[in-house]
């Protein structure tokens, strides 16, 4: 059961003058929910999302994930941690130029060593499912942004993570482009049965989602 429970986390970035992003955050998200974190830019959104995938370590507190404690966890451990439990979106799409659409899905599977046979058929599943086959020999830069941010799901979810974090994924679409590949993410995580957690000040998203956590100054 991959129930993400939050204790007392603070985070604090250093330099001349300290700034914390987030202050005594408590919170638990149970298995499979979708859930929206709001707040405006530099509220601790994408600060919370980056300490739950164990991108960045807390400056205290406890982020526990299926029992266990990461805020714990060796470098080596968070990295396998991310590889195979943690699937990110970001609003920039983060797609590699110079690989086709097919090996930009392929590369999460490539590196947790999975066999060319089945890396062929997961990217394959994935693809069609979300209706972008047809672009498997393209390179990103000659999509849309709904058509990269399609592709930036199958990357997500390309190793089977049980959890999704998407900051702002719908940052950089239009109006259209934001109702589509937002019913896809969520179509998505349901049927796979993920715990989604998107970082959005988007008030669209914030109609479609299970439940909305409001962040200011890194508080709830």
């Amino acid at each position: 059961m991959n129930q993400i429970i939050i204790e007392s986390v603070y985070k604090i970035y250093g330099g001349i003058v300290e700034t914390v992003a987030l202050e005594n955050f408590n919170e638990q998200i149970d298995e499979g929910e979708v859930v929206a974190i709001a707040g405006p830019s530099g509220s601790g959104k994408s600060t919370l999302l980056s300490c739950i995938g164990g991108i960045l370590r807390p400056t205290s507190g406890k982020i526990i994930v299926d029992s266990d404690d990461i805020t714990k966890f060796s470098d080596s451990k968070l990295v396998n941690y991310r590889r195979d439990h943690v699937g990110l979106i970001y609003q920039d799409f983060n797609l590699i130029s110079q690989f086709t659409i097919y090996e930009n899905v392929a590369l999460p599977l490539l590196i947790a060593g999975k066999k060319n046979d089945f890396i062929q058929e997961r990217v394959d599943s994935l693809l069609e499912s979300l209706d972008i086959k047809r672009y498997k020999k393209t390179y990103p830069q000659y999509l849309s942004g709904g058509e990269q941010q399609r592709v930036s799901i199958a990357v997500a979810l390309a190793n089977d993570p049980q959890i999704i974090l998407a900051d702002e994924p719908t940052g950089n679409l239009d109006l259209e482009a934001r109702k589509k590949v937002l019913s896809l993410l969520i179509e998505k995580a349901v049927a796979y049965k993920k715990t989604l957690i998107i970082a959005t000040h988007d008030p669209f998203i914030l109609e479609k989602v299970n439940r909305v956590i409001h962040l200011s100054k890194g508080k709830r």
